[in-house]
């Protein structure tokens, strides 16, 4: 251990931050200290990962011991001034989640523990959990410094019953002209929505295309200095992309629920009193049978 402690104090002095924190990271497996912890911190936020640093610099405070000399005191503060830092440059995601449930982000396994907060990078994630086989799944948009709160909650399988005897359809009677026209118009506008919501996806995708290539020409901090130009117009393009996703989702909550109405009326609704329809509910789920 004490070979292994001197070669990645010699590969961070020589400025091989990536190859340094591994070697602190296996130093970790072996005996977990302070030093080992605020170590990996540091060199996380040094080579551009801040959700690793802000994950590895907490861990370093809570167990670090109370500075008692000068020099303790200028390693203490300089932990937790990168520890701001880096908090600066991601967003964080409090989960709630079912006893006994696993869960990952992006499909990388994590550990739940009870209020606590999981930094990611500002964009689009997927959270996901399991529990006895049944599975839940949200996508959440994350933005710089922002806090997101999600709660999954898995269901329980289902039984599955024997189907009940589907009752006898009616004929179908001819549709009025009003109802005919309100399923046209429902149609026409559901997918109206439903093609905005695309084009407004689109949209965003382009931006966030821009938003990462444009941090990129920045060089190898990827815009952790917020002053130059290019972060600036990075920014741009990432307000541009959540705007357009927040209102292509809008779009098509709106196309789905004109769908739906529409599909309501062509059901359930017609000219004579006579039924077209049949609903039929079981512990499986709820069966529609119908003519038109």
């Amino acid at each position: 251990m004490a070979r292994l402690r001197a070669q990645a104090n010699a590969a961070q002095a020589e400025g091989r931050f990536a190859e340094s924190r591994d070697m602190w990271q296996a130093i970790w497996g072996m005996e977990r200290s302070q030093v080992a912890a605020c170590n990996i911190g540091a060199l996380s936020y040094r080579i551009g990962d801040a959700p690793a640093a802000v994950r590895w610099l907490s861990l370093c405070k809570e167990i670090m011991r109370p500075p008692s000399t000068p020099e303790e005191r200028e390693l203490y503060e300089s932990r937790l001034f990168d520890l701001a830092r880096a908090r600066q440059l991601v967003g964080e995601i409090r989960i709630a989640l079912p006893a006994g449930a696993s869960c990952t982000i992006d499909g990388e396994p994590v550990t739940i523990e009870r209020d606590k907060l999981i930094p990611v990078n500002p964009g689009r994630h997927t959270i996901a959990a399991t529990l006895n086989g049944a599975a839940a799944r949200v996508d959440v948009d994350v933005r710089r410094g922002e806090l997101r709160d999600v709660r999954l909650d898995v269901p329980a399988p289902a039984l599955r019953p024997t189907a009940p005897r589907a009752p006898a359809l009616a004929s179908a009677p001819p549709a009025s002209r009003l109802r005919t026209g309100l399923i046209l118009g429902g149609a026409a506008a559901s997918t109206l929505f439903l093609a905005l919501g695309g084009g407004l996806m689109i949209v965003a995708h382009e931006a966030e295309m821009s938003r990462n290539e444009t941090a990129r020409s920045v060089g190898g901090n990827n815009c952790l200095r917020l002053i130059a130009p290019e972060c600036k117009r990075a920014a741009r393009y990432e307000d541009t992309m959540f705007m357009a996703r927040e209102f292509g989702v809008a779009s098509f909550i709106a196309g789905g629920v004109l769908a739906a109405g529409t599909l309501g009326i062509a059901l359930f609704t017609e000219a004579s009193p006579s039924p077209r329809a049949e609903v039929t509910a079981s512990a499986s789920g709820i069966a529609l049978r119908g003519a038109w």
